[in-house]
């Protein structure tokens, strides 16, 4: 798969885990529907065939003892599924980590992938130090920029490139790695080897000061470096702000055959979507409260039917039509109007 298609995917499953985590029930979001909607979806994203590719255990009288997936070539990669509510591991003596690790090995797999579908931490038998190197689908909202940052994380386990150079799985880790190891040190310095710092510090200070060692140490404990190699705070509701230019965005949308334009677009002109957009620019228009957005579509008042429109939402949301207010309303973006009533004059699709 592309780049530009694998994008795409990316943002389509960060909208689907916003929607199932804000509309859901909890038994909804089990471990059976993450990997169905969520895992295979992506694996298959990044080319590999969920019926030859993906091996899918089964040992029913040894329930612990067996992956939940293997990416099946040459050097096998396990995975270990959750449901999309269940916490991410923070380190490898998590007993998810310790039990993925042990069973990949038994199978012959050098790589080790845990997942609920929204986080994706990655980890090498080759390098049990190394810390989590992990992927979060769900700060896609956060735009165009944090899109190509987590597809280019996924890309270690593209079937392609991961197949004709799997060193790229550890290449990956221990990037991440040394971009955490210096303020690692520097902690492990400031917490453990303070009277070896103190007397380094004092030969560079001009004599004439009196300055206490309690005073230093406060300084030295200000120079925290940037946890660089950490994944930008996870959100569990989306944001509405993009990275997207206005109104240029709007205007490509009308006639940009983009993937990017050409897919909402599409999507704008067809059932639920359409339908909040004409009353977006009625003169029955006013502003109105989350839960009665059934009511302003014309649509059944029933659970199925609001899954569909948290879809609705987070999309007109995404491209500015729409924004939330204060007592959780919403409202049109006035400035918008003019490019939703040209964009609804297209013929709705079949």
């Amino acid at each position: 798969m592309a780049s530009r298609e694998l994008a795409s995917l990316v943002k389509e499953l960060s909208t689907l885990i916003i929607l199932a985590r804000e509309s859901f029930q909890p038994g909804e979001r089990n471990e059976e529907w993450t990997k169905a909607a969520l895992i295979v979806p992506l694996l298959e994203g990044l080319g590999w065939d969920r019926g030859t590719d993906v091996g899918y255990e089964n040992s029913p009288d040894d329930i612990e003892g067996r992956l939940d997936l293997i990416l099946k070539c040459k050097l096998p990669i396990g995975i270990e599924s959750k449901a999309l509510d269940v916490g991410s591991p923070r380190d490898h003596d998590h007993p998810h980590i310790k039990k993925g690790l042990k069973q990949s090995q038994e199978r012959g797999a050098s790589y080790f992938i845990w997942t609920n579908g929204d986080c994706w931490q990655f980890s090498s038998l080759a390098l049990a130090n190394a810390p989590v190197y992990e992927v979060i689908m769900s700060s896609a909202g956060g735009g165009a920029g944090q899109v190509d940052s987590i597809v280019n994380k996924l890309c270690i386990i593209e079937k392609g490139r991961f197949t004709a150079n799997p060193e790229i799985f550890d290449e990956a880790i221990r990037t991440n790695w040394k971009m955490t190891a210096l303020p690692d040190a520097w902690k492990v310095l400031l917490e453990k080897h303070k009277n070896d710092l103190l007397p380094l510090v004092r030969k560079g200070l001009p004599s004439e000061l009196d300055i206490k060692n309690e005073e230093i140490l406060e300084f030295l404990g200000t120079l925290k470096a940037s946890d660089v190699g950490a994944e930008h705070p996870r959100s569990r509701t989306r944001q509405p702000e993009t990275s997207r230019s206005f109104p240029d965005a709007w205007k490509q949308l009308l006639n940009s055959f983009e993937p990017d334009y050409d897919g909402a677009r599409k999507r704008f002109c067809r059932d639920y979507y359409r339908k909040l957009g004409h009353y977006l620019i009625s003169e029955k228009y006013e502003p109105w409260s989350k839960s009665t957005t059934w009511r302003r579509v014309g649509v059944p008042d029933e659970p199925n039917e609001r899954k569909k429109l948290g879809l609705v939402i987070v999309l007109f949301r995404e491209w500015r039509f729409i924004e939330e207010t204060e007592g959780s309303m919403y409202k049109r973006v006035e400035e918008s109007v003019p490019y939703l009533k040209t964009l609804l004059e297209e013929p709705a699709s079949p």
